[in-house]
């Protein structure tokens, strides 16, 4: 008897996603736009959206092959959504759950201007010249959108019934916008000289957002979800104080990632201190976060001992560790990183300062002995607080001390003015693997101005950074692995970029590290 030959048809679902997966490749990794959720800003044929054309990818064809394909692949058609506050916008969430296909969302991206303060705005934009402004037609409309929003409510609301929808959330990213035509009200503002009448405001768009979106997870059914906000303004963590504990309390139950970070060009270290005991009471109920990063900006490193913040939690299940912007002594970090020994994976420790009497070797020594489990490490802009004063200082500088150490260039010179390089001395080229590794090092860039725009990008504090073992060739690590902290000639007074990628290869070359691996 001849068998019945097999068709794609006879095949489980679970084999036709697998097959679907390979299908569509490198293309499934991007975000891919539709009618509901155009965020894709990449162009199709003739420079229009490909949804446009209705076909404009491998996945939208196979959605048309028949029922049983569309219902496979429709949940990989909106893993991402993103909403910007405006009616258009909050139009477009309304058709996502109309549509009833909320349920497929992962992650989702809200994008909030700053806010039109003062009460002079019909006035400003009605007395400007348009051919001068042209934009002023457009700050109207987002005026006008900005107020019927509010006085409605309707963010609230949008938001709300979105995260009772959102059946399979997994992360929640706020992001500040701000684009070319805020950029030139800006400069009209100062020009007229208007700023106490009228302004832009971050600060009341960002408590609001935050109140809203906490709100909203709140009356869901949620948990496990991944926080991100890059750019939190500080007032608006003030909320923190006027909010039960209780409710803070249920509120960090249900994160498994918090990845923030403070915006603002002031020193931080007063308001921060007040928010203490909201930080342990938030916290100490996060008991399932994977991952952590409080970040304050760099200009202006909190000046504040770590555990006013974190007060002496260990969180069971942290894998990554990252904080940024920050005053603290080689003890405060050793307490906070040994605790966590046994399960952190990734430790980021960016524009980090110690005290004077603190020393980076000390805090090296214990990453490369005690933490075995350790597989990604980020020492980006570390220094000690007296290099960062002197340098940060009007008109200050510092007298041109070289440590003559640095990965060397073979005849015993690094790049301060001494004459002994580093031991092995290594050639930069040599120390880092760029073959092996997406992650070769590249100088420091420049921070961004308070002023620049946060457009669509999918920001992660804990997106690939920093350095693996892979980053390094192994007979790099091999040469390190008979050096102990006092060949690290750390001198407690400057930290070079060379000597922080020499520092990230020591800890990574640990022999526990690789007996662990190998096990």
């Amino acid at each position: 008897m001849t068998e019945t030959p097999r068709r794609i048809e006879d095949l489980a679902d679970e084999l036709i996603s697998e097959i679907l997966t390979f299908l569509l490749g490198a293309e499934y990794l991007s975000n891919t736009s539709s009618p509901v959720n155009p965020h894709d800003l990449s162009s199709g044929l003739n420079g229009r959206p490909a949804h446009v054309y209705g076909e404009g990818c491998e996945l939208d064809r196979f959605r048309l092959v028949c029922k049983r394909f569309l219902r496979i692949s429709t949940p990989r058609k909106f893993p991402r959504f993103v909403v910007r506050f405006s009616r258009r916008g909050f139009q477009r969430l309304e058709e996502l759950l109309h549509m009833q296909l909320a349920c497929h969302v992962k992650y989702f991206t809200y994008m909030v201007r700053p806010f039109y303060q003062g009460s002079g705005w019909p006035q400003l934009l009605d007395e400007t010249d348009s051919d001068r402004f042209p934009a002023a037609q457009v700050h109207r409309a987002r005026l006008q959108d900005q107020t019927r929003i509010l006085d409605g409510n309707h963010d609230r609301d949008m938001l709300r019934k979105a995260m009772v929808a959102f059946s399979s959330l997994q992360q929640v990213k706020l992001l500040r916008v701000q684009d070319e035509a805020d950029e030139r009200l800006i400069s009209q503002i100062r020009e007229r000289s208007l700023e106490g009448t009228v302004g832009l405001d971050w600060e009341p768009a960002c408590t609001r957002a935050v109140t809203n979106l906490a709100i909203s997870l709140l009356a869901s059914n949620c948990t496990s979800v991944r926080f991100v906000g890059p750019q939190i303004s500080p007032e608006a963590t003030v909320r923190l104080l006027q909010t039960p504990s209780a409710t803070l309390s249920a509120l960090g139950a249900r994160l498994a990632c918090l990845d923030v970070t403070f915006h603002s060009k002031m020193d931080l270290t007063s308001h921060m201190k007040l928010l203490s005991q909201a930080f342990h009471d938030f916290l100490l109920a996060a008991k399932n976060l994977t991952a952590i990063h409080l970040g304050f900006a760099t200009a202006a490193p909190l000046d504040l001992p770590l555990e006013q913040i974190f007060h002496h939690i260990q969180w069971k299940r942290l894998r990554t560790l990252s904080i940024q912007g920050w005053r603290v002594t080689s003890q405060e970090l050793i307490a906070l990183i040994s605790r966590h020994s046994r399960q952190l994976r990734d430790i980021r420790l960016t524009s980090i300062f110690l005290h004077e009497g603190s020393r980076w070797r000390d805090v090296l020594s214990v990453l490369h002995d005690d933490m075995d489990e350790v597989e990604q490490i980020d020492l980006r802009e570390i220094n000690y607080v007296k290099h960062f004063d002197a340098v940060s200082a009007p008109n200050g500088s510092l007298n041109g001390h070289g440590n003559g150490y640095g990965i060397g260039n073979g005849n015993g010179n690094g790049n301060g003015t001494g004459s002994a390089g580093f031991y092995p001395p290594l050639p930069l080229s040599i120390i880092v693997n760029h073959n092996t590794s997406p992650n070769s090092p590249s100088p420091p860039s420049p921070q961004p101005s308070f002023h620049q725009a946060v457009l669509n990008t999918d920001y992660l504090s804990f997106a690939l950074r920093g350095h693996t073992r892979r980053s390094f060739s192994p007979s790099t690590l091999e040469s390190l692995r008979t050096l102990t902290a006092d060949d690290l000639r750390d001198d407690g007074i400057t930290v070079s970029y060379d000597q922080r990628l020499f520092w990230e290869a020591w800890v990574l070359s640990s022999l526990s590290k690789v007996a662990r691996r190998r096990n």
